[in-house]
């Protein structure tokens, strides 16, 4: 199976915000970054390789902000104090995977890595959300996508 490199919160972040309505013609600008590409991975089918990382995945690699040594450049300012992305990343990632049990290099299915993040809904909001944001909203938003991607059975 060929695999992608993938963050375990950016996956978490395009089931949170997933619609099925997304572009699946979208063509990538140069020096985007790859979410659109993985949310019509996502959208056609879950059974893709995915092997977890912290650090930049193939979400980052065509990014104009993914500086030659492998960090980004980006500092996110709505934070108190600013903080750099990766400084915030990192540990994000590495909290998730030991919630859900599992190590960076693990290789499996995104269906895989999603059914166990739906095995863990509620309670996975209380570490996968973001610093600004609120984790009912972040609970909510993995539902319905957990819901529209066919994960989990409407209103469960």
């Amino acid at each position: 199976m060929d695999t992608i490199k993938m963050r375990p919160h950016h996956l978490l972040d395009i089931v949170t915000n997933f619609q099925r309505d997304d572009d699946p013609d979208y063509e990538r600008e140069p020096g985007e970054n790859g979410v659109r590409t993985v949310v019509r991975m996502v959208g056609r089918d879950l059974d893709f390789g995915i092997e977890l990382v912290v650090g930049p995945d193939f979400i980052c690699e065509p990014c104009s902000h993914l500086q030659p040594n492998g960090r980004c450049e980006r500092i996110l300012d709505r934070h108190d104090p600013p903080q750099a992305m990766d400084d915030y990343n990192d540990p994000l990632d590495e909290r998730i995977l030991g919630y859900l049990g599992l190590a960076a290099g693990t290789v499996m299915t995104a269906r895989e890595y999603l059914g166990r993040v739906n095995a863990r809904l509620p309670g996975i909001e209380e570490v996968c959300t973001h610093a600004t944001s609120r984790k009912e909203d972040r609970r909510d938003g993995l539902v319905r996508g957990m819901e529209t991607l066919g994960l989990r059975p409407a209103g469960a």
